[in-house]
């Protein structure tokens, strides 16, 4: 609240006060209010007293709505929309991050790539960066702004990213964390093999050993040890090009539940940030107005 708008509501208070008061004052011959109490009757003392309360009653809705303008400058509107749910410490700066959430109620597409989180024990500040809607492997990733809608959560991790990139997460994302450590770890969430598309496969006597072999293999994992010589290379070849992340991409992308609603999102530092105790953290939007506060 500006200072005009503060001086204008504590005139306003003041003539309310002169306009009360004043009233008892001029109703009585005496002329003080301490005087009506000591010289009234006890029905006008029992009147003095409920205008008294009514008083302190408009006082403190007064005081409500100074409270609701200052907060109308001070704080974000996706207050209460977007929390801070949790802030996982660690000396390993890979794995210490703060969790983000997005009401699943909220209807509004939410810019966060700038908005600043701010330690106000020690001062340190670090904002939102960009990072990548639909991350290929062994190639640079293109990034972008970064958008939250209803029950979005996202990680922002204070070290770097294992695999490179900020990312939004996606059906196929579970095969990155096979040979990289993620944290939180990615979910084994990949389409299994047996569901996939086997049509290449001739359906021949020399494949049956193959086909329940694929029956049995895990979800998110790509084939490491050799396979039996005597399979089909149709099968062979199945099992080798296309259980992996970018075959799981590229097949996938257009489905209509291919991307998940979760970020990794990435800091680059080689520190740690946030205190293990005794620490408070405010997030901030991108016209510097609080979001949210955590507390530990």
């Amino acid at each position: 609240m500006d200072k005009d708008s503060s001086v204008g509501i504590i005139i306003v208070l003041g003539i309310i006060f002169i306009a009360l008061f004043g009233g008892f004052k001029n109703s009585n011959n005496s002329g003080g209010i301490f005087s009506i109490t000591k010289k009234t009757t006890p029905q006008k003392e029992v009147n003095v007293e409920k205008e008294t309360k009514r008083i302190e009653n408009e006082i403190e809705k007064l005081k409500k709505q100074i409270q609701i303008e200052e907060d109308k400058v001070t704080q974000s509107k996706y207050k209460d929309i977007v929390t801070l749910s949790t802030v996982t410490r660690s000396t390993n700066p890979s794995k210490e991050y703060i969790t983000i959430r997005v009401k699943s109620t909220a209807t509004t597409t939410i810019p966060v790539t700038g908005w600043v989180l701010k330690s106000l024990s020690t001062g340190t500040q670090v904002s939102i960066p960009k990072g990548t809607y639909l991350y290929f492997t062994g190639m640079l990733n293109v990034e972008e702004n970064i958008f939250l809608t209803g029950g979005d959560t996202l990680y922002l991790v204070t070290g770097i990213s294992p695999n490179g990139a900020s990312f939004k997460t996606n059906k196929c994302s579970g095969y990155l964390d096979q040979f990289q450590t993620f944290t939180p770890y990615l979910r084994d969430e990949c389409p299994r093999p047996k569901d996939e598309n086997l049509s290449s496969i001739p359906n021949l006597v020399i494949n049956d050993a193959c086909f329940d072999y694929i029956n049995s293999m895990p979800q998110c994992k790509i084939q490491t040890k050799p396979l039996p010589i005597n399979w089909s290379y149709e099968c062979t070849n199945f099992i080798y090009q296309k259980i992996n992340y970018p075959n799981c991409v590229n097949t996938h992308k257009n489905d209509s539940d291919f991307y998940k609603k979760e970020w990794r999102v990435y800091l680059k530092r080689s520190s740690s940030i946030w205190k293990t105790k005794k620490e408070t953290v405010v997030l901030y939007d991108n016209l510097g107005k609080i979001v949210d506060t955590i507390k530990y």
